[in-house]
């Protein structure tokens, strides 16, 4: 991984590695034997694509809610509906949800 191009869960592994070795950025990369300006573009471009992520915004429900076990329907600004069971993915959730706005 430290050669070559790094794909996102890549880089976002190696962040995350990083963050937890306690080292400094220059000491974790050479350590690893690559440029520490690598961990610090990463980290900017991770930062940039996170903050382009949908957030969970407060809506009204219309109607009768729906009933225990029933999926909630979602009506997105791209036109897409989603039906959503209890219990669901936040996160996958939040990943398709970007996917679809982005099309």
């Amino acid at each position: 991984m430290a050669h070559g191009k790094w794909s996102e869960v890549e880089a976002r592994g190696m962040l995350a590695a990083w963050e937890k070795s306690g080292l400094s950025v220059e000491e974790f990369a050479k350590e690893r034997g690559f440029v520490p300006q690598r961990i610090y573009y990463w980290r900017k471009r991770i930062a940039a694509v996170d903050a382009e992520r949908p957030q969970f915004l407060p809506v009204n429900v219309r109607g009768e809610p729906p009933r225990r076990g029933e999926p909630v329907t979602l009506l997105l600004r791209s036109g897409h509906m989603m039906k959503l069971a209890n219990g669901f993915d936040e996160e996958a959730f939040l990943r398709v949800i970007h996917l679809l706005e982005r099309s």
